[in-house]
């Protein structure tokens, strides 16, 4: 079975790129997609096997990134999973915000293509145990 990537994020152009980058990876996985927090906390609460990895979005309407981080850490049962923030804040208050409610990593939002790729494939060899293959698809 593939290992599961959750996006959590309100900006369909934003997980487009997401999408588009991640594949780009050349790795194998199944990403899903979830256009609030509050749809992310149920998708992942639901899942019969939780995501290998969470990419959280940080400003959201309603429940933002930071509120499901939290729920995220106070859950016992999901209190370990890897969550990366992926955001086009460049606060230092906003990082250290999701540093103390406990992202594993924070990543900016690149606008070139190939350089949020190279991030993206950072955060998948720290995070996640997908091993790379030529032309995979995600799905």
């Amino acid at each position: 079975m593939l290992p599961t990537i959750l996006i959590i994020d309100d900006n369909e152009d934003d997980v487009l790129l997401m999408k588009v980058a991640l594949e780009k990876t050349g790795r194998y996985f199944k990403t899903e997609v979830a256009p609030s927090g509050e749809a992310g906390l149920a998708f992942i609460r639901k899942a019969k096997i939780p995501p290998k990895l969470v990419l959280l979005d940080l400003k959201m309407p309603g429940m933002d990134g930071l509120e499901v981080l939290r729920e995220i850490r106070n859950d016992e049962s999901l209190g370990r999973m890897p969550v990366v923030v992926v955001t086009h804040s460049d606060l230092k208050s906003d990082k250290q915000a999701a540093v103390e409610a406990g992202a594993n990593s924070y990543l900016h939002k690149a606008t070139d293509l190939d350089q949020f790729r190279k991030d993206l494939e950072y955060i998948l060899e720290r995070w996640l145990d997908a091993k790379t293959q030529n032309g995979a698809q995600v799905k």
